[in-house]
């Protein structure tokens, strides 16, 4: 059996596994603490888990090593230009990767390397127009564009997270105010349900100022208020329905893609976030989008950039890059 191994590499953890060229996952995936004290730390310990993923996967032939990093990645070098939740700035990760363990190695930004997981074994399966919003701590994208991922002049394209949905709107971490970052991600899910508290329409039985008084107000708590009817939570989730909504229309009228697929953990509340965003792209949007565009959760979950990196590392492959 022949194999890739498919790597997703985040700021807490690395999940690696193979992955064959139709995008099926051949083994659950091997995952390891992420070590992002500093850069030469963080190498150290991708050498070492991706050595142990070789060993452990041995038997599935693995020829190639695809990498999903978030930040912006310059894939033609192979190097990461920066990343918010990694010490790595101007690395050249493949390159070193490669050198250590001797398997070819791509490197790729994580988002890009979701929607394209999607695209061929997820949500937008044989549409080859497709964007990707991940909803998480932070709001990441990714670009399908007539069957290719789009990575811009500079490698930094879809940061659809950075839009400036409100000028002079909350500060973001980019340095700019306003991005939809800031209105449609967990922690602006956490801030809407804050808002609710004391109000006892919102918060009848408290249980959101309990969140609050015991530091655990987050997105991920609310989202599981709101599955269970908890009305300031459901308030919370559809205030943030009404910014990704706002977020959609832009994406809709600037790609015209078939579909549009929303990821990241905040995806997880599904329809009930969903239905309203998709509402506001029908009512806002122009057509032909307007009445066309298909948007839906993602269906990988957290294997899309893992799945993803994998399929980049086959088309490596098949084209003698790798």
């Amino acid at each position: 059996m022949i194999s890739v191994l498919g790597v997703d590499v985040g700021g807490t953890k690395i999940a690696v596994g193979p992955v064959d060229d139709t995008g099926a996952r051949l083994a659950a995936p091997l995952v390891e603490p992420s070590r992002s004290r500093d850069t030469e730390s963080f190498l150290a310990g991708l050498e070492a888990t991706l050595r142990r993923a070789l060993l452990e996967f041995a038997r599935f032939g693995p020829r190639a090593i695809g990498l999903a990093c978030a930040g912006t990645v310059d894939t033609g070098r192979g190097v990461v230009v920066t990343s918010p939740n990694l010490p790595l700035v101007e690395v050249p990760v493949a390159q070193a990767m490669q050198d250590a363990l001797g398997v070819p190695i791509v490197i790729e930004n994580d988002a890009n390397a979701a929607v394209l997981g999607e695209a061929v074994a997820g949500a937008a399966i044989d549409f080859r127009h497709v964007v990707m919003l991940t909803l998480g701590t932070g709001v990441g994208g990714g670009l399908l564009l007539d069957g290719r991922i789009y990575h811009g002049a500079n490698g930094g394209a879809g940061e659809l997270g950075h839009m400036v949905v409100q000028k002079g709107g909350l500060a973001c971490r980019c340095g700019s105010h306003g991005c939809l970052e800031m209105y449609a991600s967990g922690p602006a899910l956490a801030r809407y349900a804050a808002a609710r508290i004391g109000d006892p329409a919102q918060d009848p039985d408290d249980a959101l100022h309990d969140l609050y008084r015991r530091g655990v107000l987050t997105g991920e708590a609310v989202a599981g208020l709101a599955r269970h009817g908890y009305p300031g939570a459901v308030g919370a989730v559809r205030e943030l329905a009404d910014w990704l909504g706002v977020g959609l229309v832009s994406i809709a009228n600037t790609f015209d893609p078939q579909m549009i697929v929303v990821g990241g953990g905040v995806s997880g509340l599904g329809e009930a976030l969903i239905a309203r965003a998709r509402d506001h792209v029908r009512e806002n949007a122009m057509a032909p989008a307007r009445d066309r565009v298909r948007i839906a959760s993602a269906r990988l979950g957290n294997a899309a950039g893992m799945i993803g990196a994998a399929l980049v590392a086959w088309e490596a492959l098949g084209r003698g890059r790798a």
